[in-house]
């Protein structure tokens, strides 16, 4: 306050100095504080997306084991139902099985080794 009086009156150039110090001083806090709002708005948004991003992975998560539990699911009832193709000679079964491609082992009644059903190729991806 003293410092405008003297710069009123036609002071010393040291006052006037100072209130250009001042002024360069509030100049740059009031960057900084700009720069801050940027930074916390960037940060929000951020954020955000990361949420969002998170949602979609626990998603493909939750897919994933969704399809292993059905695999074995699938295997199970692929065995049930060669077992009851051999049991019962059952031609229509085993034509159903074949054209899903699935041979049946006629001594077991299982599916033959090696060949993939849906449950056993999504457990080897």
């Amino acid at each position: 306050m003293l410092l405008c009086v003297l710069l009123a009156i036609g002071g010393n150039e040291d006052a006037k100095q100072g209130m250009q110090g001042e002024r360069w001083g509030y100049r740059i806090i009031l960057a900084l504080s700009g720069i801050t709002l940027i930074l916390v708005f960037i940060y929000l948004v951020l954020t955000e997306r990361n949420r969002a991003v998170q949602a979609e992975v626990n998603q493909r998560q939750q897919f994933i084991n969704q399809s292993v539990q059905l695999g074995r699911v699938n295997d199970a009832l692929v065995r049930v139902i060669a077992a009851t193709a051999v049991n019962d000679k059952d031609d229509k079964l085993r034509d159903l099985l074949a054209q899903n491609g699935i041979t049946i082992n006629p001594k077991t009644g299982a599916p033959a080794p090696g060949l993939e059903t849906g449950g056993s190729a999504a457990k080897g991806k």
